[in-house]
């Protein structure tokens, strides 16, 4: 008898391919949120294709039940609206969330974690905080002060974001939201591209703790 005849292993097979087809498992009740896979075989990173898969994947799992939801995300960023979409579904969900980011938690993706109740990154992944552009160079002069409004009220929100949730970080221990937004300005007009090992990305906090 070969083992693709035998109940465990045809089970485990059918499993794996409900896993890979549509990033979510039920049973453990986990969610692998990265970007969709194309023809060119580079990563379009967060876009419509990730937001929409993963509201309806988080929408599974708490319609079952509200245990905890596991959320696995390999991320370089990319669109914002999309970015926000998951976040937003994230921060509204009745089910406790953990955020364990693998390898990469860049632009969009390291706004996305923020979200969750327990924020956790393995060892290695790489931490990129900056702020966001809208291209407005390429505009008429009108509609690029439209742009420019969107662009301030853009970095406002996520610089929020990130002060709030590391606030009680070892960095940033006692300040204020708007102290700890304005030393993170500083810090992003300085650097421009802001990068962070795991253990530095906890100290700051980003994150809650290091895998273990």
């Amino acid at each position: 008898m070969s083992l693709d005849s035998r109940p465990q292993w045809k089970k485990l097979h059918d499993e794996a391919e409900h896993l890979h087809d549509y990033s979510l498992s039920i049973k453990d009740r986990r969610i692998y949120l990265h970007s969709s896979y194309d023809s060119e075989d580079s990563d379009p990173g967060t876009d419509w294709r990730m937001a929409n898969t993963f509201i309806k994947n988080i929408h599974i799992l708490e319609s079952s039940d509200d245990t905890p939801i596991e959320i696995h995300q390999f991320n370089i960023g990319g669109d914002e609206e999309a970015g926000y979409a998951i976040y937003d579904a994230i921060k509204h969900c009745h089910c406790p969330v953990t955020v364990i980011t693998h390898g990469v938690a860049a632009s969009m993706g390291s706004v996305i974690p923020q979200a969750a109740d327990r924020r956790v990154t393995m060892p290695s992944c790489c931490w990129l905080i900056h702020k966001g552009s809208t291209g407005i160079g390429h505009r008429d002069r009108i509609p690029a002060r439209q742009w420019a409004k969107w662009e301030d009220y853009c970095d406002k929100r996520m610089m929020y974001i990130y002060a709030e949730a590391c606030s009680n970080s070892e960095a940033w221990s006692g300040k204020e939201t708007a102290s700890i937004m304005s030393s993170m300005n500083k810090m992003l007009n300085a650097k421009g591209d802001w990068f962070m090992n795991a253990t530095e990305a906890v100290y700051y906090g980003f994150c809650d703790e290091v895998f273990e």
